[in-house]
């Protein structure tokens, strides 16, 4: 629904959230999280934060496409559109995100933040989602691949 809202077709490539596929059938959508991090690195300030919805916007329409931003994104949520080749990122829909209203197994969530929370505490909480994986990472021996494997990790890593 995502490109369909934004560009006028069903296209994944087009989409400002994709789903990054695992074996075992396990698939994740990965999106932008607002956290900020683009903010000031557009060097021709097309980034901003939409005070209104609390999405961090691109303006797609003055975008040359240098993809600094897309380079700049720690988590890979800002793409570029094949077609266009001018930046993509989520915009909350205006704050009415239609992924999810259309999200076929509801594991989308609007996680409305305080407003006094600044954004660099949800970077710190966003940097040590990544600090744990990468320990997880470190700790998973090389050819231990199945879940059981990894939940005896992660239960070494809980105590």
């Amino acid at each position: 629904m995502c490109s369909l809202k934004h560009a006028n077709v069903f296209n994944p490539d087009r989409a400002r959230i994709k789903v990054v596929s695992f074996e075992g059938g396990i698939d994740i959508p990965a999106t932008c999280t607002q956290c900020g991090l683009c903010l000031e690195k557009c060097p021709i300030d097309l980034v901003e934060l939409d005070d209104r919805t609390g999405a961090i916007t691109i303006d797609e329409e003055r975008c040359t496409g240098c993809r600094v931003c897309v380079d700049w994104c720690p988590i890979g949520a800002i793409t570029m559109d094949p077609k266009t080749s001018k930046a993509l990122k989520c915009d909350l829909c205006g704050g009415s995100p239609e992924c999810i209203k259309y999200c076929p197994s509801k594991v989308l969530q609007l996680v409305q933040t305080d407003s006094t929370e600044s954004v660099d505490s949800r970077r710190r909480v966003f940097a040590s989602i990544l600090a744990g994986e990468e320990l997880l990472l470190r700790s998973f021996s090389p050819g231990a691949t199945s879940l059981r494997s990894l939940q005896k990790v992660l239960s070494k890593e809980a105590r």
